[in-house]
């Protein structure tokens, strides 16, 4: 297998790291910076195999065969440590501790130890000042690698000590071929996920596992809830968790931009026609342009401040109101 062929939409990534393994020129620490489920944490790997595989067949190949590749693929190789914390957990100082130690330790094979950090913005101070000793004195014959879709969250010494690696969203189009190629979804379904995952093909098949039909049958139902009440402010959206309320954010933007596109007569372009045959459509219909770009730029707005720090049970009270009192509704 060609090296780092595997993965895809991310050309600018996959020509720099292989020009890193052509050259020799390895850099101590790397900085996997991008959106999540966009393929980080498998160029990761891949570039790992680049540095350890065995049996290179030539230059710019592994062999995806060999002991070496065998136990990276296994997460079993004893100079190789990947640490990827539980969802919204914080990587705690004595996890940075084993990454020192195991950097520290004369490699047993290949000549090289690696560590991986996934979700490196999820450190705690403390854990974050134990990397950056390490960061400041790294051990010659060691590769960090730091994944993160919050960069802004890290140390700027941390940032500084690594050679950034940008990823970026895949097209829709190339997201949707990923969600075929692994699930049994229609290709409509799978365009609806990617468009939903805004490029992001893990974090569409993470979606994959729930009933997407059944999710959007929920949401606009309440969005036609919202409009008929003569005064939603007794009404909660029905989910409190973040993640959820942000899918469902997202969901609703793409209702209202299939509205847009439905009353400019584009309808090629909807992302569900299911929406064009919906009350949601048919009061909206009503409305003017602005007035409906102004509800998705409420929602956005909404979005914007989920991802910070704004409480989920604070958003999941106003935005009913929100999208009554944005649109024509009120």
């Amino acid at each position: 297998m060609i090296l780092l062929g595997g993965i895809k939409g991310q050309d600018n990534a996959v020509k720099y790291l292989s020009n890193c393994v052509k050259s020799g020129r390895i850099a101590g620490s790397f900085l996997f910076s991008g959106p999540e489920g966009i393929g980080r944490a498998l160029t990761a790997k891949s570039f790992i195999k680049a540095l350890m595989c065995r049996k290179k067949t030539e230059e710019n190949s592994t062999c995806e065969g060999c002991f070496t590749c065998a136990k990276i693929d296994k997460g079993t190789h004893p100079d190789i440590v990947w640490i990827k914390p539980e969802k919204n957990k914080n990587i705690k100082i004595e996890e940075i501790r084993k990454v020192k130690e195991v950097l520290s330790l004369k490699p047993y094979t290949e000549g090289l130890s690696v560590c991986i950090v996934e979700d490196a913005h999820m450190m705690t101070q403390s854990a974050a000042n134990a990397l950056l000793k390490i960061l400041e004195e790294p051990p010659k014959t060691a590769v960090l690698i730091l994944i993160t879709s919050r960069k802004e969250l890290l140390l700027q010494t941390v940032v500084s000590r690594c050679s950034e690696v940008r990823f970026s969203c895949l097209s829709v189009e190339l997201a949707k071929g990923i969600i075929l190629e692994k699930s049994n979804l229609t290709e409509s379904e799978a365009y609806f996920l990617a468009c939903l995952a805004q490029g992001s093909p893990g974090k569409a098949l993470e979606m994959m596992n729930e009933d997407i039909g059944e999710r959007k049958s929920e949401c606009l139902a309440m969005l036609e809830q919202i409009i008929d009440e003569d005064s939603s402010v007794c009404l909660d959206w029905p989910k409190e968790g973040k993640d959820y309320l942000m899918e469902d954010i997202e969901m609703m933007i793409m209702f209202f931009r299939d509205v847009v596109m439905g009353k400019e007569g584009l309808k090629s372009s909807v992302f569900d026609r299911n929406v064009l045959e919906s009350k949601i459509y048919q009061f909206f219909k009503k409305c003017g342009i602005n007035e409906i770009y102004r509800t998705i730029e409420k929602l956005i707005d909404i979005k914007r401040a989920l991802a910070g720090n704004v409480n989920p049970k604070l958003v999941a009270q106003i935005l009913p109101e929100s999208i009554k009192t944005a649109s024509c509704v009120g």
